[in-house]
């Protein structure tokens, strides 16, 4: 979390006029800054009966008994004032509710327990009484929930699962009594009403009903998984018919379900605000309106039209923060309940907003798309209303729904993969009106590509080898038959990426694939057969994880940093195939975003044989970067390299943030019976954990493994030449490459923390002379066909 004196700190005056907004209007401002040098958490709002309106704000804290809960009188709300502080534990995280003239406030802070205030001598009086309810289980807990008959739901306290415990606050507000628990699984937050607990799992990525009219004996009704599989909140609609989440992720949604069945939930919608921005939702609320409101961090505070739960539209926003991207920074809470019909938001760095929204009905727009000629539905249709962010993607119904939020007469463009585009002028939008407009839409010419995979020298055919052809439109794939031969029955005109590979094999991604007016038959690609992995194709590793994010993914890296150095990377090892590598988590935002956090994940290969060569050599790159705020790195995390026999498993490199270069991809040549003897039954581990408890930033990838035998000193005698040479090895002056017969390749030289030092060069007749004007030491010399194969020696100058 940043600390609050490095944000950029705003006047009310400031914030009126030049702060993004649509439907919702500045009205006053407190900060917390200045009143208690501290950022906020969540809040929530009072009225008392004589209607006076107040903000109850979680207040972080810096320093030991100084964080806690600010009470401010809204009276006058373009100039909101503290009224009264009680203070408690420092801490990043409060939840607070309000029921019977009572707040609680739940805490993660060390000995927190269930701070409870009564707010009843309001407006009279400020002495307001108070206690800390300690529960002999549990010290700390998440959030919180009260339902309309009292009883109190506690999430994710420090006992058990961290699941749902439920209490009776009727007998004694201040005095909350145990009635049961709902604890088969981490719950992050939840809803209540009547019988029915709705509870959000967010490690799970899933919300569950769940029946708990005997509190003793909770009965789970249904399950189902969020659109971004991370849970954070859901709220339930008036109807009890319509639930709606968040998922507290990157670029994430807002979803609505129709939950009329419990045990059929159909999921109807997603919203998400400022698409590509890496904005956050973190908490939603339903309104009578049939309004969603969401607290939405970077992006401030925006209003959902929910009245057609199948077809949401964003018709407000307030930005409260300086701060853009992604990040958990800015927009915490908003409290939309008040009768006035104000909001009020706690802005993590800014402090505490008062805003006026005014609710408005959507135009919304909505029909089906069809297949011009067969006037079947198209599904992956992509439907978007110029200049605005509305836009919709059908599925096998061929159906969309989207809107926007002002009136007028807009130009509507519909793409779908296998069809023209099509452009629709004149659409007339009309708040609180749907406007039907079906589309129909042109097929394109359709045409095919069929070859054979070979292993290159033997010519051997090749079976179960992938084949993908990708452009930024389409995506066509399949797999090698026994014969070695591959047939694509559709493919449509330009230019397309071709990547063709399988374990065993060296993956080839020969120059690009152009469809122009015709077929494509009888293509023949060579493979290079050897274990080798670039992780251009999924070929079969395996992911496992008990760390609640940040888990090992296949993904071209998007980076992120921390303190300005580089955390996750921002690109893969250069000169292999596509851009794909294997990174612990890749959210993007901020360096927390999407780190290895509460326990650790396990990449593993498929099996090899590494008894058919010559003294056996592992071979890769690996990334690591491990620290804090302030780039210092916690004790005990490490990211270790394994290989297992199936009986064995030995570490054979060790990476921590004091063993070698950070934020870098280093090269690693190991010897493996330095270690462990050769099998056929052999794998790679990559695992990397964190070990800190809070606030640490864990990132690890790997790219570019090989399995390759060490390099002779000479030429070989006769027979086919499978792989590259050099010589003299070791050199002073001078050393030749020479590569099998008919290959070409581009050549670099690597030092040995895998820096490229020599680069731009080039075989002829599939030889280079090499002049050696390098320090002595230890050199990779890495060679990339022009079919795709990568060859890899180690060359020793001194």
């Amino acid at each position: 979390m940043r600390s609050i004196l490095s944000a950029v700190l705003c006047t009310g005056v400031a914030f009126a006029t030049t702060t993004a907004q649509t439907n919702i209007e500045f009205v006053g401002h407190l900060s917390y800054a200045e009143l208690h040098n501290s950022e906020l958490a969540n809040l929530w709002g009072y009225t008392d009966e004589l209607g006076n309106e107040y903000a109850l704000v979680g207040v972080n804290g810096t320093d030991p008994g100084t964080g806690g809960l600010s009470v401010v009188d809204l009276s006058d709300p373009a100039d909101p004032q503290e009224i009264f502080f009680l203070a408690g534990p420092a801490s990043r995280w409060r939840e607070i509710k309000v029921w019977n003239d009572h707040v609680y406030i739940t805490t993660e802070a060390e000995n927190g327990g269930l701070t409870i205030v009564d707010l009843s001598p309001l407006p009279e009086s400020t002495a307001l009484p108070s206690a800390v309810y300690q529960d002999p289980n549990w010290d700390n807990s998440h959030a919180l929930f009260i339902d309309e008959n009292g009883r109190l739901y506690i999430f994710g306290a420090g006992t058990g699962n961290g699941g749902a415990i439920m209490y009776d606050l009727t007998q004694d507000p201040m005095a909350p009594v145990e009635v049961g628990r709902f604890d088969p699984s981490y719950i992050h937050d939840g809803f209540a009403r009547g019988d029915t607990l709705y509870a959000g799992h967010i490690l799970n990525g899933y919300f569950t009903i769940v029946d708990v009219s005997d509190p003793a004996a909770p009965v789970q009704l249904g399950l189902q998984t969020t659109p971004n599989a991370f849970t954070h909140n859901v709220w339930l609609d008036a109807s009890g018919d319509h639930l709606y989440t968040t998922d507290e992720r990157t670029n994430a949604y807002v979803g609505s379900y129709d939950i009329s069945d419990p045990v059929d939930i159909q999921f109807l919608d997603k919203l998400q605000s400022d698409p590509g921005s890496g904005a956050i939702p973190h908490n939603t609320y339903w309104l009578p309106s049939g309004h969603l409101v969401q607290s939405y961090y970077t992006y401030g505070v925006s209003i959902y039209d929910a009245s057609r739960p199948d077809n949401l539209v964003e018709v407000g926003h307030y930005d409260t923060s300086p701060i853009s991207g992604g990040g958990f920074f800015g927009a915490w809470g908003v409290y939309p309940f008040f009768s006035s019909g104000r909001l009020i938001i706690s802005d993590i760095e800014e402090g505490l907003f008062v805003l006026d929204p005014t609710y408005v009905r959507a135009c919304w727009l909505e029909g089906a798309i069809t297949n011009s000629v067969s006037g079947a539905p198209v599904a992956q249709a992509r439907l978007s209303i110029e200049g605005t962010n509305a836009l919709d993607v059908t599925e096998v119904d061929g159906l969309y729904g989207t809107g926007h939020v002002q009136a007028g007469t807009y130009v509507v463009t519909v793409t779908a993969p296998g069809y023209y585009p099509a452009t629709i002028e004149g659409v007339v939008l009309a708040n609180g009106v749907v406007t039907v407009q079906n589309v129909q839409l042109d097929p394109l010419p359709i045409y095919h590509l069929s070859g054979t995979v070979r292993s290159a020298g033997s010519l051997d055919l090749v079976e179960g080898a992938q084949l993908w052809v990708v452009n930024d439109t389409y995506t066509f794939t399949t797999t090698t038959d026994a014969d070695g031969t591959f047939y694509l029955p559709v493919i449509y005109d330009g230019s397309y990426e071709f990547t063709i590979g399988r374990w065993g094999w060296h993956t080839a991604c020969p120059a690009d694939l152009v469809i122009d007016g015709a077929d494509i038959t009888d293509r023949v690609i060579e493979l290079e057969q050897g274990y080798a992995d670039d992780f251009a194709l999924d070929l079969g590793w395996q992911v496992s994880s008990t760390a609640s994010r940040g888990a090992w993914v296949r993904s071209i890296p998007v980076g992120t940093s921390l303190d300005d150095v580089p955390a996750n990377p921002a690109a893969d090892v250069s000169n292999d195939c596509r851009g794909y590598a294997f990174v612990t988590g890749n959210g993007g935002g901020t360096a927390g975003a999407d780190d290895v956090d509460e326990g650790g994940t396990l990449l593993t290969s498929p099996l090899f044989d590494a008894t058919g060569m010559e003294d056996p050599h592992v071979r890769y790159h690996h990334w690591f970067f491990d620290g804090e705020g302030n780039s210092v790195a916690p004790a005990g995390d490490a990211f270790v390299i394994s290989l297992t026999d199936g009986a064995d498993t030995v570490a054979i490199e060790t990476i921590t943030a004091t063993s070698g270069a950070m934020s870098s991809w280093v090269f690693s040549n190991v010897r493996i019976a330095d270690h462990i003897a050769p099998t056929t039954t052999m794998r790679l581990l990559a695992y990397t954990a964190d070990m800190a408890p809070n606030n640490d930033y864990l990132e690890a990838a790997l790219d570019d493994f090989s399995i390759v035998p060490m390099s002779t000193t000479g030429i070989v005698g006769p027979g086919v030449l499978t792989r590259m040479l050099l010589w003299p090895n070791p050199t002073t002056s001078q050393c030749t490459i020479q590569l099998p017969t008919g290959m070409e390749a581009n050549i670099e030289v690597l030092d040995a923390v895998g820096r490229v030092v020599r680069t731009g060069l080039r075989t002829s007749a599939g030889r280079l002379f090499l002049v050696m004007d390098l320090p002595n030491g230890s050199y990779v010399i890495r060679a990339r066909t022009t079919k795709g194969a990568l060859f890899v020696e180690k060359l020793v100058v001194g």
